[in-house]
């Protein structure tokens, strides 16, 4: 069973970015971890995401339901979520589903830190 890894480190930045690194399978059977850091940030009043997605092997859509469902909250916030290192098969979900249009994907960690 894969399973997804989660690895969330603060950014040491004067925009208080909390940088998340995924790794492994985001799917039914580990979303709710997933979700739980994401509440977790959210109610330590942590609105500026990164989701380093490089070490991400598979994401369903139980996992894109919950990036939906809590960037609008973020962004209520005057925060976001933004997306580094989306490597070509989550890539083509993204693109497939139109999310580009929906989350900023960056190249970098760096990058998509220093865009807030």
């Amino acid at each position: 069973m894969n399973s997804c890894l989660l690895d969330a480190r603060v950014a040491m930045s004067n925009t208080a970015v909390s940088v998340v690194g995924l790794s492994g399978s985001l799917d039914i059977n580990t979303v709710t971890d997933f979700e739980t850091l994401l509440s977790d940030l959210f109610k330590q009043r942590r609105f500026k995401i990164v989701l380093n997605l490089e070490k991400l092997t598979y994401i369903s859509s139980a996992g894109i339901g919950v990036l939906i469902g809590s960037i609008k909250e973020f962004r209520k916030n005057r925060g976001d979520i933004k997306l580094s290192n989306v490597g070509p098969e989550i890539y083509k979900v993204f693109d497939l589903l139109e999310l580009p249009r929906l989350f900023q994907l960056l190249k970098t960690e760096q990058d998509a830190v220093n865009t807030f």
